[in-house]
């Protein structure tokens, strides 16, 4: 049976957010998205702990520019890497991934 919500109660869960669980989850999905991309993993490991400039990433990334720039946007939407001018580099959660390559 499915209780009755009325458009309050509806609109209380749509602006709540994610609960801590599926937040926690989400960022799990988004870790293994990560590290599930041989890519993605030649760019992290690139980068490395200290950052690099975006076209040495693009040469050892053995990718062209526009699939650096690719998975450079879902590593940022990730907030596992910023890019500042022309450099790279990882955040404290993109060391996390880096950690675990």
């Amino acid at each position: 049976m499915v209780p009755n919500i009325d458009d309050d109660e509806l609109e209380d869960m749509m602006m709540r957010g994610p609960t801590a669980r599926e937040a926690k989850m989400g960022d799990h999905d988004m870790m293994f998205k990560a590290l599930g991309n041989p890519v993605r993993r030649r760019i992290i490991v690139s980068i490395g702990a200290f950052g690099k400039s975006l076209p040495d990433v693009v040469k050892e990334a053995g990718a062209d520019r526009s699939q650096v720039d690719y998975h450079l946007d879902f590593l940022k939407k990730g907030e596992y890497a910023t890019v500042e001018g022309d450099m790279v580099r990882l955040t404290d959660k993109g060391l996390g991934l880096l950690a675990n390559i």
